[in-house]
């Protein structure tokens, strides 16, 4: 864990998105949560001793960022696309997943149940919690229901799955079109404490390169299809980016398979109409 204000504490090293909490006058609220209960556990723990949990806010869709509510007795806050998402979650297929994570996990998820957001928005949303602001605004790319957090007093972002800094980045799901305007918007932002979805902490210095990467990903397939490549093929084919950036932490072994869900997306996101 990494304290990076007085008041703003995150977790980089561990396998799953980033993740963090803000202490607060009135108690806790916690952005996004672990993807392991054994994380998950030692991360109420060490929130205990800073306070009780009032909220969790979580920035998108996919269960790295939300499994781990379940071990919190917290609202959660989502957007509406989020909140349906996870309720529409095939919940023993992601115990199944989750299971193989290590030892602990399997006891630790009997008789799950996720704990999806009760408030949600559409397009922003302002939290306030004590002497804190919480601001949520929609910015989808990586997702259709990606948000951006600022904590207004600290000077913090958390950018959630926009930003992969360093690291190999996911468009298995993405709009890269919206993904560059979801960029340009975190550009405009006052904040300057980035805090990316995987990877290590950022800035606004580390846009350029990101916002490069997706429009490279997305000629790259272009010419795939540009020489009459079947998806089937381009799947097959184009691994150019298997070795740019290696994986997040305890992802290690899965560049190929996300290279495919890469490809296959952004084949259909470029011949679909």
């Amino acid at each position: 864990m990494e304290q990076l204000t007085s008041n703003v504490f995150v977790e980089t090293q561990i396998r799953g998105c980033n993740h963090g909490f803000v202490t607060t006058s009135e108690g806790v609220v916690m952005i996004d949560t672990p993807h392991k209960p054994s994380d998950a556990l030692k991360w109420k723990a060490e929130i205990a001793k800073h306070g009780d949990v009032r909220y969790i806010i979580n920035t998108e869709p996919h269960g790295d960022h939300w499994t781990g509510n379940a071990f919190f007795d917290a609202p959660v806050v989502g957007h509406e696309g989020v909140r349906s998402r996870i309720l529409n979650t095939d919940i023993s297929g992601l115990v199944a997943s989750v299971s193989g994570f290590g030892p602990e996990e399997p006891a630790l998820l009997e008789g799950y149940t996720p704990n999806a957001p009760v408030l949600t928005f559409k397009n922003d949303m302002t939290l306030h919690v004590g002497d804190h602001t919480f601001q949520m605004i929609h910015m989808p790319g990586h997702t259709l229901y990606q948000a951006a957090i600022l904590v207004k007093e600290e000077g913090v972002v958390f950018t959630s799955d926009n930003i992969f800094h360093k690291v190999q980045t996911w468009l298995h799901e993405a709009d890269p079109d919206l993904w560059l305007i979801a960029l340009e918007s975190l550009r405009a932002l006052n904040e300057d404490i980035f805090v990316p979805g995987h990877g290590p902490l950022c800035d606004k210095g580390y846009l350029d390169e990101q916002g490069s990467l997706i429009v490279e990903w997305k000629d790259y397939i272009q010419s795939g299809i540009d020489r009459g490549m079947s998806k089937e093929e381009a799947i097959v084919n184009l691994t150019a980016f298997t070795d740019r950036y290696p994986m997040d932490v305890g992802q290690d072994g899965m560049a190929p398979r996300v290279m495919q869900m890469n490809v296959a997306n952004l084949y259909d996101f470029l011949t679909v109409s």
